[in-house]
């Protein structure tokens, strides 16, 4: 699932109706970031984005266990989160509701036998090298700055091993055929096309060499494939947002063979 926003409900109707026109039951759903778990007000408070985006959304339902989720939920953070919620609970993950997980700003967990690795946040070249700030010091640094990972992070995500699945907020870098070039250029998410994504993430994928990656951020879907020297190839498959319909998912199923995406109804 692509970014929410938010929006559970709509995540839900959509995940559902593709089970009840496919007669085919969800085992689990992978999230890729800007989920935004709010709780209440004060959660929304802890969110970098303009106020027009900061709406309280779906999850309190959620919360407060008036609604659930039909499925067991893994997410990420991306760069619209309650950092100062998810964080201050554990920022190396944990249930913030029953059957919703957070996997932390780099964590694994094995799903049926398939092993899941995500790294919350996205890049920015200024906060790289640098600690993240204390949630101590939270009203005296922008909200901006607790979303992005950093050194620490990646290395702690280069460290994991065995990983099927690659949960990234933000695309790898260097994404974009050729062919498709001209319908990255001169918009706001990306201004070129070889401005796409972020070269660590590209590094994770290279490096974890994982059969199928997953990320959000661009509010498009996308779809590529990263050969790797050892004749190992990482499917990507980049999701729009769920305002945008059903191309904020994809649907995979596991066997021995590998990783199969199944076709949407549209």
């Amino acid at each position: 699932m692509g970014d929410v926003h938010g929006q559970m409900h709509a995540m839900v109707r959509l995940l559902e109706g593709w089970s009840a026109k496919t007669g085919k039951p969800l085992a689990f759903v992978l999230q890729v970031g800007d989920f935004e778990p709010h709780r209440h007000d004060a959660d929304l408070a802890t969110m970098d984005a303009p106020a027009k985006y900061k709406q309280l959304g779906d999850f309190p339902a959620y919360h407060r266990r008036h609604a659930r989720f039909p499925w067991p939920v893994y997410f990420i953070g991306g760069n619209h989160e309650p950092y100062g919620f998810l964080d201050a609970q554990a920022p190396r993950g944990f249930e913030v509701t029953p059957g919703c997980h957070y996997l932390g700003r780099v964590g694994q967990v094995e799903l049926r036998g398939l092993r899941v690795a995500g790294l919350s946040g996205i890049h920015r070249e200024a906060a790289f090298r640098t600690a993240r700030p204390s949630l101590k010091d939270s009203k005296d640094v922008p909200h901006k700055a607790f979303a992005y990972f950093n050194e620490e992070d990646v290395d702690r995500a280069l460290a994991l091993q065995d990983v099927d699945v690659l949960l990234l907020h933000d695309w790898p870098s260097g994404l974009i055929a050729a062919e498709d070039a001209g319908a990255f250029e001169h918009q706001r998410r990306s201004v070129s096309h070889d401005t796409v994504g972020n070269e660590y993430a590209r590094m994770l994928v290279e490096s974890l060499q994982p059969r199928l990656v997953l990320c959000g951020h661009m509010h498009r879907a996308y779809r590529a494939a990263i050969p790797h020297s050892s004749g190992q190839v990482s499917d990507v498959a980049c999701l729009a947002s769920v305002r945008q319909g059903p191309e904020c998912f994809g649907v995979f199923h596991v066997s021995t063979d590998g990783i199969t995406e199944v076709t949407h109804l549209r």
